[in-house]
């Protein structure tokens, strides 16, 4: 066991060695105060374990000299993670000077007494010395281990676990170091000594880790990032709040992803979210995206120690950048940090301007129904005044017309019938967008309402197109607004006649089917083909073409009309086809307790009323 013991000891000053030469390397690429400083605090452990297996080659001869010498480089090494630990926690002068101070009376005390001849059975100099020792360095040491410890929380995965392996490595040192100081005789077990020897020989692997972590050791400490990463995906492409929040919530995820302890996200010179900078700082380093040549990572000259990612933004305006800022003890990034986000600000610029089109839409239609507000009302008034004296001159008030004089005014009296019904669209439309369209649902006859509906439309028809209702023989009542049903009965009537510009009969048919009242507008006009359908019941919803294009409308009119319909209880449905003509037919619940039709009327419809403009 003595020589597995001893080749341990080597392996494990071979190991310290290589960690040194590691964060001198790691130091000379970066060429910072914190870097050289934690590359100072690892090299003198691996100076220290080199110099300890001195005295064993040289056969003892140096013992004084090698002793004092370990135990100087030892104690630096402890001040050197203190100064490290400085520079980015802060430290007081004061608590450095006690430190030296301390470190310095070690080092005074162990010259003064002679180690020659310490082992199983020290004298109490010796033991004052390694007491003293040992407190000291635990003490130094401690407040760091403690502190890494404690400001891993809360922190990115990666950031997280190289404050925790850096406090593990010296916390395992520091055991060691209580063990072989305070073991006492315990301490010449050969099996205490292995023991030792193999925590030692973790503690490389450990100490490495905290200040140059391999790419494959990083993944594998974001593993529980990951998800986050997802989840991030997720809301990007689902979140549809404004562009702020947005910004913000993906900011604070994409910080996380990296490991930066600042950030902004800035589109055109407009900072959307910002977090440890200021917003001149943000702005002059998103302005940097383009022109750093495809090159992603940034220096910062005010922060020679740490660097930045600048990533441009796929966005409409191709001008917006996130930058993300390194952290104090993730202080440079790398090639797999920005991948990382690369991925990440693909999804986040397209969700950004996603939300952009969300919100012109929304501007768009709000913009629509103040226009749709405002041009109704201001349209109702010289309208009515026209008909007035429209109905001024029909009455013969202003004396008899001539033929040609009641021709014109029977077309006059047409359009604006045309124009009451176009304001009477705009308005309730405008009413149902802002949710101010109160229903007064009451027993409706739809049989009257039909026939009240086809005379408010006679005046646009002409003897080319005929009106015909056919009804059955007795009432059909429905739960209904008698006043939106009127408006959805003269729009389905309007466009039957608009929309049959070679002529035809339009027929309004109404009957009753199990516990529903239904009227069906027929025309025998252009008909609609199926892939045009869908588009009829949207908001401004036009069908395009050349037999369409001459054709009045805003595309208010099926819109409005099925939207009353469905909130009365029912529904409008389209059968049309092209050059066949249309039916749409309105379906609404029935009055509670309606008595049932009576049996000839069910077994077919009889027609009431044939009539066009021209009889």
């Amino acid at each position: 066991m003595a020589i597995a013991i001893r080749l341990l000891g080597y392996l494990v000053s071979a190991g310290f060695f290589a960690l040194g030469l590691l964060a001198l390397r790691d130091w000379l690429r970066h060429r910072s105060r914190r870097r050289g400083l934690l590359a100072l605090a690892i090299g003198l452990i691996a100076l220290t374990s080199l110099v300890s297996q001195l005295d064993t080659l040289t056969a003892s001869r140096f013992t004084g000299v090698l002793s004092l010498l370990t135990i100087v480089l030892f104690m630096a090494s402890a001040n050197a993670l203190l100064l490290f630990r400085g520079t980015f926690l802060h430290l007081s002068p004061v608590a450095v000077g006690i430190a030296a101070s301390a470190s310095a009376a070690v080092v005074v005390l162990f010259e003064m007494v002679d180690l020659s001849g310490a082992g199983a059975h020290p004298t109490a100099p010796q033991s004052l010395a390694v007491a003293a020792l040992v407190v000291v360095w635990c003490t130094i040491v401690g407040e760091p281990i403690v502190r890494f410890w404690l400001a891993s929380n809360g922190r990115p995965a990666v950031q997280k676990a190289r404050l925790r392996v850096l406090s593990g490595g010296y916390a395992g040192i520091a055991f060691i170091l209580l063990v072989a100081g305070l073991a006492g005789q315990a301490y010449q077990s050969q099996a205490v000594q292995l023991s030792t020897q193999l925590l030692a020989l973790l503690t490389v692997p450990l100490l490495y880790a905290s200040f140059s972590p391999p790419r494959w050791l990083r993944r594998q400490w974001r593993e529980e990032e990951e998800e986050l990463l997802r989840k991030s995906n997720r809301d990007l492409l689902l979140f549809n709040a404004d562009r702020g929040t947005l910004a913000v919530r993906s900011l604070d995820a994409a910080m996380r992803l990296v490991g930066a302890d600042a950030g902004a996200i800035v589109d055109a010179g407009q900072v959307l979210a910002v977090h440890g900078i200021d917003e001149a700082t943000a702005r002059s380093l998103a302005d940097r995206a383009s022109s750093a040549g495809g090159e992603h990572l940034v220096p910062l000259p005010s922060r020679p120690s740490q660097n930045a990612i600048v990533v441009p933004l796929g966005l409409e305006r191709q001008r917006g950048a996130v930058v993300l800022i390194s952290g104090a003890f993730m202080p440079l990034f790398g090639s797999d940090e920005v991948l990382r986000f690369q991925q990440f600000s693909v999804n986040l610029g397209l969700a950004l301007d996603r939300v952009r089109v969300v919100e012109r839409m929304a501007e768009v239609e709000r913009t629509k129904s103040q226009f749709l507000n405002l041009a109704s009302h201001e349209l109702r008034t010289p309208l009515s005044v026209i008909r007035g004296y429209l109905s001024i001159l029909e009455s013969g008030s202003l004396g008899t017309l001539n033929a040609a004089g009641r021709r014109a005014l029977s077309i006059l009296s047409g359009k604006a019938m045309e124009m009451n019904l176009l304001i009477e669209q705009m308005l309730e439309a405008a009413r149902l967008e802002e949710g101010r369209l109160g229903l007064r649902i009451e027993r409706v006859d739809v049989c009257a309402a039909a026939s009240d509906a086809l005379d408010l439309v006679r005046p646009l028809a002409d003897e080319r197109h005929p009106l015909d209702l056919e009804a059955p023989g007795v009432e059909v009542p429905v739960m209904a607004d008698r006043d939106r049903l009127a408006t959805i009965l003269t729009n389905l009537l309007d466009n039957a006649i608009k929309y049959s510009p070679n002529g035809g009969p339009v027929r309004c048919l109404v009957r009753r089917q199990d516990q529903t009242g239904v009227i069906v507008v027929q025309d025998e006009g252009i008909g609609i083909a199926a892939s045009d359908q869908p588009i009829l019941f949207t908001r401004f919803g036009r069908v395009p073409g050349d037999d369409t294009r001459q054709i009045k409308g805003t595309g208010l009119g099926l819109y409005l009309s099925r939207e009353l319909a469905r909130q009365m209880g029912g529904d409008i449905q389209l059968v049309s086809e092209k050059e066949m003509g249309s039916a749409f037919t309105v379906s609404l619940p029935l009055a509670v307790g309606a008595p049932a039709a009576e049996p000839k009327a069910q077994r077919g419809l009889r027609v009431l009323e044939s009539t066009g403009t021209g009889q």
